[in-house]
């Protein structure tokens, strides 16, 4: 495949959108075909330079997007810790319902 600057811009504005709306399996898309072009590129070094300036403005919003997720990983193992507090709480209630705790 050659690639040109609109495949590139083209994939630029596809990852910025798609990690801004949190489209999280469409990042994961976006980031293999990206791996992909870029391997390609390792290949061709002349094309790799006639697209530079696409290629760094891509890199940019990558690593933002790369950033995002990170942040959403975290938010995602608060709340799943919280969950798990939860969860913990509600098993001591049944321990001590099984140990005749109760008084009904």
């Amino acid at each position: 495949m050659m690639l040109n600057n609109t495949q590139v811009r083209q994939l630029t504005v596809q990852l910025n959108q798609s990690y801004k709306r949190k489209e999280w399996q469409t990042v994961r898309k976006i980031d293999k075909e990206i791996y992909s072009m870029l391997a390609e590129l390792k290949q061709q070094p002349a094309l790799a330079e006639s697209l530079r300036r696409d290629i760094l403005q891509l890199k940019k919003v990558h690593l933002a997007a790369m950033s995002a997720c990170e942040i959403e990983k975290a938010h995602l193992g608060q709340m799943l810790a919280k969950f798990q507090s939860q969860r913990e709480g509600v098993s001591e209630y049944q321990q001590v319902e099984m140990a005749g705790g109760f008084i009904r």
